[in-house]
């Protein structure tokens, strides 16, 4: 290995770790006449440069080399090219880096940073766009600078977030768009059940024509629209329109299901079926409001936002 590789590791290994333990302390690596460039926002001087990177919005840091080359310039120098990886405070995603020193003799044997060029390499489906600023604008390109670096944390950040709660969205979605598909199968076995049991001689005729009864008002909780065409009364209208929510729909489905479960005592008869789905039609509706989904028509029959329709 050529001294001017070895020269190039050994500085790498004591700039990083020196970066991540105290970067305050960084300052005899820079002169006067140094220069840093981060992320387009240019500093001169080991003053204010050091003050730079202490500023930077991250109280700790963790660097790993991914790759490191060099090569020599002419009057002893050597140009050092890094890529990587870095981790702030209690963030667990790496955001990859790239970063350029050229270390000049500093006529004590050993050598100072004389130009340091540090950039972000963002995916390209999240691009940064990053203003470009003269020196004499130093101090306006830096806030903005600053800015853009923890708006891109907070980009990475909010996509991860979305891709982890989409799954559990659409979960919430189903659960809306079952309660409302199984109220309209609700309505055709309600009232076939009804009619099939009205020619019981027992008390189960009443149950028959209370689920007959249920399946119209379900006709009207699933088809709000209908209420501006049946020449309905006024009393009905408001009864219904109580009814505009999950839990209050979770709520007319868990009695119809009382009911037609009562009927049990009368006798086993089929409309057990209309119990069992007017109960997991109650279920859905009222994970539907768990979950925050707001009520809207159903596709089957009238399509979404017929309920607000209604005057």
């Amino acid at each position: 290995m050529a001294d001017f590789e070895a020269v190039a590791k050994q500085f790498t290994e004591y700039y990083y770790n020196q970066f991540d333990t105290d970067r305050s302390q960084l300052a005899p690596l820079y002169r006067d006449n140094s220069m840093l460039t981060f992320e387009s926002a240019a500093v001169a001087g080991a003053g204010p440069i050091v003050e730079k990177l202490t500023s930077l919005p991250f109280a700790k840091v963790k660097h790993q080399v991914s790759t490191l080359d060099a090569q020599p310039v002419e009057g002893g120098g050597i140009i050092i090219l890094v890529t990587g990886a870095l981790l702030v405070d209690e963030e667990q995603r790496p955001m990859n880096y790239s970063q350029c020193f050229q270390l000049l003799p500093n006529g004590q044997g050993s050598y100072f940073i004389f130009n340091d060029i540090f950039k972000l390499v963002f995916a390209t489906r999240y691009p940064i766009a990053f203003k470009e600023i003269s020196n004499d604008d130093d101090r306006r390109g830096i806030r903005f600078e600053e800015f853009q670096y923890i708006r891109a944390m907070v980009r990475d950040s909010l996509h991860d977030t979305l891709q982890a709660g989409g799954s559990a969205f659409r979960e919430a979605q189903q659960a809306n768009t079952l309660s409302k598909e199984t109220g309209v199968v609700c309505i055709f076995l309600c009232f076939a059940l009804g009619i099939a049991n009205m020619f019981h001689l027992s008390i189960v005729i009443l149950f028959s024509a209370l689920c007959l009864v249920s399946s119209f008002i379900i006709i009207f909780v699933e088809i709000p629209l209908l209420m501006r065409i049946c020449p309905t009364s006024s009393t009905f209208d408001s009864f219904m329109q109580r009814f505009t929510t999950n839990y209050m729909r979770a709520l007319i489905y868990f009695a119809m299901a009382a009911i037609q479960w009562i009927s049990i005592v009368a006798g086993v008869t089929s409309l057990i079926a209309a119990a069992v789905l007017l109960t997991i039609t109650s279920a859905l509706y009222a994970l539907a409001g768990v979950k925050g989904q707001a009520f809207t028509g159903s596709k089957t029959l009238g399509g979404q936002g017929v309920a607000q329709m209604i005057v």
